[in-house]
């Protein structure tokens, strides 16, 4: 088990390492850096990952730009889901191991949810109005987005600039929506995403994107070799 440091900046997450400050984004199937690896180097543990520069066309340069933090790579699917993961935004700590964790022995119980996967990237079932709706789990997207507009009775929260890699910046009218998700809900600010995007989400097979704004108040256990998640009960019901 190794124990990094995670930080929340400009509504994103970021793990660092003795080698630089990694984006964690598990909407991400391939991480990229500016120097082609990764090295994970703590209490005896070694390992080094060969990562690309770009990925179709995305660099860190463009990253950086976006983001509007300076960090030296993305930390992408084909890396995170090697691993059992327990992000704790609060405790600044990132928790990982090879071997599969007990949450428990870490005092950590929660709303356990079944991870499916599209492309590389991690879905949830949610339900949203009485509908069922598969959801991408992006931890770099700040906010969540819904292919289908929400219900006009809700009113807008606030406008927003977001950006998405390959498509750039947009704006969007964010809404305090209720998420289901097995038998817990969760109130998460949705918009709605470019029309371009959000055919391509429906193309693949999903009906929009849970954001991180569901775990900067609450542990999140990542447990992709075994299609599971759990979710910290403590502040998760509404």
């Amino acid at each position: 088990m190794i124990a990094m440091k995670l930080t929340y900046e400009k509504s994103h997450l970021f793990m660092h390492t003795t080698h630089g400050k990694w984006m964690v984004d598990t909407g991400a199937p391939s991480s990229i850096s500016r120097s082609k690896s990764l090295t994970l180097n703590q209490d005896g543990y070694q390992r080094v990952f060969e990562v690309q520069s770009n990925h179709m066309g995305l660099s860190i340069a463009n990253l950086t730009d976006l983001v509007g933090v300076e960090f030296d790579g993305l930390l992408g699917t084909d890396i995170l889901n090697e691993f059992d993961i327990i992000w704790d935004i609060a405790a600044e700590t990132m928790i990982l191991t090879q071997t599969e964790m007990d949450p428990r022995a870490i005092g950590f119980q929660g709303n356990e949810l079944e991870l499916g996967n599209i492309l590389g990237i991690p879905t949830l079932h949610a339900t949203i109005a009485g509908q069922h709706h598969t959801m991408f789990f992006d931890t770099g997207a700040p906010y969540s987005y819904l292919n289908e507009c929400p219900p006009s009775r809700l009113l807008p929260v606030k406008e927003v600039e977001d950006f998405l890699p390959g498509f750039g910046t947009f704006t969007t009218d964010l809404r305090e929506i209720s998420i289901q998700m097995n038998q817990a809900s969760y109130s998460l600010q949705t918009g709605d995403l470019p029309t371009l995007i959000s055919m391509s989400l429906s193309l693949a097979g999903s009906d929009g994107i849970i954001g991180n704004e569901i775990m900067t108040n609450r542990r999140l256990g990542y447990f992709p070799r075994r299609n599971t998640m759990l979710l910290e009960c403590a502040a998760a019901a509404i």
